[in-house]
């Protein structure tokens, strides 16, 4: 398998070589265990470092892929949290982006006007483990978070991140798009990619060396709602923060303006720009009102960018 998976789609357009991508990687996994080290709570200082090493040498070679568990608890800059995880690639992932790099800092991540300590309702789409939604409970402290995963797997993960988490969440085994019905996802151990557009699921086939394809698991099909359907279920007439992270699907829920969007302050999004119109997403939402916060620091090499949007007043 040699150093395939460190190699990112960005790496391969442009040719960068084996030994540049592994001594980049290299570097970056020594600054993530000590960054582990200094996040890390109790056990944690010693474990975080250990599976952050474990995650380069999985993409380095054999790709981590089990559903055993890992109990790990992190500092916040308001309080800890504690989460649980699978030893896999794809949990790793998420638990560098979310309690080391702290993607959902949003204070530290985008050039917000003001301090941002509180959010009494979030909306979480694309829940998956429910470690964003671990984080932001335990550095915001809603008072209501609402969260939505479609994969029975990663929501039976999430379930457990729920009951630790301190705060009753909601949680909802579904799927959320630009329309209701009955959607086909392309599924994987590599967890955080499953997707149900087929401009994805095709774009990332065809490239035989992306996990989603080394760990592909049988498709399946699972019920989706619309945001607006979503939030009258749950009587929800604000939302201070909507995180979306549904692998494409932001194309078919910003394909235009809807009413909904006006109960919404912030949205957080990773917008999946290689694989779908991502200037129509964001023309939906100038549309809509919101307009786009500066961030303070650069996107990780290799990732889709997320982003913040603001509606005016």
């Amino acid at each position: 398998m040699g150093l395939a998976y460190l190699r990112s789609d960005a790496d391969r357009a442009a040719g960068t070589g084996t030994a540049r991508v592994l001594a980049r990687e290299a570097a970056g996994c020594v600054r993530d265990m000590a960054v582990g080290l200094r996040r890390g709570r109790g056990a944690g200082r010693v474990t975080v470092p250990y599976w952050m090493a474990r995650r380069f040498a999985g993409a380095a070679g054999t790709p981590l892929d089990s559903e055993a568990l890992l109990a790990f608890r992190f500092a916040t800059p308001d309080r800890p949290a504690s989460v649980v995880l699978r030893r896999g690639q794809s949990d790793l992932l998420i638990l560098w982006q979310v309690f080391l790099r702290r993607f959902y800092e949003l204070d530290a991540v985008y050039a917000l006007d003001e301090p941002l300590t509180t959010l009494d309702t979030v909306v979480d789409l694309g829940g998956n483990t429910g470690l964003a939604a671990a984080y932001l409970t335990a550095r915001y402290r809603p008072r209501r978070l609402l969260t939505v995963e479609p994969i029975a797997e990663s929501l039976a993960v999430l379930r457990r991140n729920a009951e630790l988490s301190g705060l009753d969440w909601i949680v909802e085994p579904l799927a959320v798009d630009g329309r209701e019905g009955e959607l086909e996802f392309a599924v994987s151990g590599f967890w955080d990619t499953c997707t149900a557009v087929p401009a994805v699921r095709e774009l990332r086939g065809s490239r035989p060396h992306r996990l989603e394809n080394v760990l592909a698991r049988p498709s399946r099909t699972v019920p989706a709602v619309t945001v607006e359907r979503l939030l009258d279920k749950h009587g929800i007439d604000r939302v201070d923060l909507l995180k979306i992270d549904v692998e494409g699907s932001e194309a078919g829920i910003f394909a235009e303006a809807r009413p909904w969007m006006a109960r919404v302050a912030r949205i957080v999004m990773e917008i999946h720009d290689k694989y779908i119109d991502g200037i129509a997403v964001r023309s939906t939402l100038a549309r809509a009102g919101f307009h786009r916060v500066p961030p303070r620091v650069p996107d990780p090499v290799g990732f889709n960018p997320v982003e913040l949007y603001i509606r005016r007043a």
